[in-house]
């Protein structure tokens, strides 16, 4: 996992800990202006990245089928 997705993992984490839906006084936007962006400033564009960017640690360990082999 590089660091853009570990950050991105984190921003996630933080966001899940603090969003409530159906709340429009704690939305992602919220977030992103109070406490995200004070700890890891950044742009409100990079912030949307981060939440749809796959951080799932268990697509890094597997094969790439259409790889092909050297040995």
């Amino acid at each position: 996992m590089n660091n853009t997705q570990k950050r991105a993992k984190i921003v996630k984490d933080i966001v899940a800990a603090h969003y409530e839906e159906g709340r429009q006084d704690r939305c992602k936007l919220w977030v992103y202006r109070n406490i995200v962006n004070r700890d890891y400033p950044m742009c409100d564009r990079t912030f949307w990245r981060y939440l749809g960017m796959e951080t799932d640690e268990k697509k890094e360990n597997e094969e790439d089928q259409r790889q092909l082999k050297m040995f």
